[in-house]
């Protein structure tokens, strides 16, 4: 079992985020803003390990997720892609989907919290109809506006195509 060194990062305004240390996290943390700084660092074995350890530390209540796959043991050989592919899922969100539109006017962190089920939808699923799917169930049921189906799919196509280029290369 490979355990693998994470930091909390906070910015000036107290928000928060998790990234992998070292190599592993460099392009996680290409999203950070300015003076962002580590506030704390451990081990774990596994997403769900991680998640889990993040959410206590910030007493955010016990994580839960639905897809079995977080709870596997890191894989070293895969996480290089996996990371790449979130930070270009996060993108993507934030840049292209924007169902609320604030992405000029919101924190950076708006949409990040439906990265992981996305991720994990691409890897597991590999299907821009699933990821249009998800998506859509975010935008009118989570987030509540109209959703837009047609945005969906265009999104979802650009994330598959990015997982592509990444996982297959």
């Amino acid at each position: 079992m490979t355990a693998i060194k994470h930091d909390i990062w906070q910015d000036e305004d107290g928000l928060t985020m998790l990234c992998m240390a070292g190599e592993l996290g460099k392009e996680s943390r290409t999203l950070l803003e300015p003076n962002s700084r580590i506030i704390h660092s451990f081990k774990a074995n596994s997403h769900f390990d991680a998640m889990t350890q993040y959410y206590t530390y910030m007493e955010w209540g016990q994580y839960e997720s639905e897809f079995e796959e977080d709870k596997q043991p890191f894989q070293l050989k895969e996480l290089s892609s996996r990371e790449k592919l979130r930070v270009q899922i996060d993108k993507i969100l934030w840049e292209d989907w924007d169902p609320i539109g604030i992405n000029d006017v919101a924190p950076r962190d708006e949409y990040q919290s439906y990265v992981p089920q996305i991720l994990n939808i691409a890897l597991i699923h590999k299907s821009a109809g699933k990821i249009a799917e998800r998506l859509y169930l975010l935008e009118s049921k989570t987030i509540g506006v109209g959703g837009n189906l047609s945005r969906c799919r265009k999104v979802a196509e650009k994330i598959m195509k990015q997982h592509a280029n990444i996982c297959f290369k």
